[in-house]
């Protein structure tokens, strides 16, 4: 599930041809040494591994809604925060904000594909099932916020859900609250502190959380004291990780606000789930 592959040929004045192809994360080299002189080959040598050094970790492909009615406002800063992310570790990054953009995408040829408050409802049957395709054979995904909220999609998509893990129920007006690390060893979360304190929309979902959900933050329902009707009682997941369909699916509730996007917790926090995704540490 890489990239396609670049392919040049260099002409030498001893007209050997040379097959360079890169992939995310090496370079090979196909030559023919017999027609090659020593301070060529030597060139050849150190030019690929100048390549090798600048291959990028991996590829990911970014969705943001442009057209979410409650989170449009969010898409520059959502965008300027990957692209820090990109520049910053080293990835390549490929940036869609419309349903038919993220349509005409090929996403076997991405390690993951990030959702934020965006989702593939839209996507007709053909491109469903690419996306099935993806999933099955080990694609990586992680969902921000309301990608999980897809109960009133005109083409809602049960399998999707699925994936998502859990279905957005309902919130309360944002409030501070206090999140809690259940997993200190996970990328999304070892960077932070046992106790996060966040003003946010807190997400309820439906209960009960299955098993299969490894939560790896959660928050106390008593530190923003939410109606009843907005409670989902202890422990209240925010963020977790799956294995659903043969893939790696990562998703954290929050996200709502554009100025967290800034905030350089919040953005290693969306780094290590991606991260993750891709099948890092395996």
């Amino acid at each position: 599930m890489h990239n396609a592959m670049e392919i040049c040929n260099i002409k030498m004045d001893t007209k050997p041809t040379i097959h360079r192809r890169l992939a995310s994360q090496k370079t090979i080299l196909f030559i023919n040494p017999m027609k090659l002189s020593t301070r060529t080959l030597l060139g050849l040598f150190i030019f690929s591994l100048g390549a090798t050094a600048h291959s990028e970790q991996f590829s990911a492909l970014v969705f943001s809604d442009a057209y979410d009615r409650y989170h449009h406002r969010n898409v520059p800063a959502v965008r300027e925060t990957f692209e820090f992310l990109a520049k910053k570790n080293f990835f390549k990054l490929t940036w869609v904000e419309r349903d038919l953009e993220f349509a005409k995408e090929t996403y076997a040829n991405y390690d993951v594909i990030v959702f934020v408050s965006a989702n593939p409802c839209e996507l007709n049957d053909r491109k469903r099932k690419e996306f099935m395709e993806y999933v099955t054979n080990g694609g990586g995904v992680m969902g921000v916020h309301a990608a999980s909220a897809t109960a009133k999609e005109a083409k809602r998509w049960l399998w999707w859900e699925e994936l998502m893990g859990r279905v957005f129920v309902s919130h309360p007006p944002k409030k501070a609250g206090i999140m809690s690390v259940q997993d200190p060893e996970f990328p999304a979360t070892m960077h932070l502190p046992p106790k996060w304190l966040w003003t946010d929309e807190w997400y309820t979902f439906h209960t009960p959380v299955p098993e299969s959900l490894n939560v790896v933050l959660t928050v106390e329902e008593e530190s923003y004291r939410p109606e009843e009707k907005h409670r989902m009682g202890d422990p209240h997941p925010i963020a977790w990780h799956h294995n659903p369909k043969g893939g790696r699916v990562f998703y954290t509730a929050i996200g709502h606000i554009a100025e967290s996007y800034y905030d350089e917790a919040f953005r290693q926090h969306l780094f290590g789930g991606m991260l993750w995704a891709t099948g890092w540490g395996k």
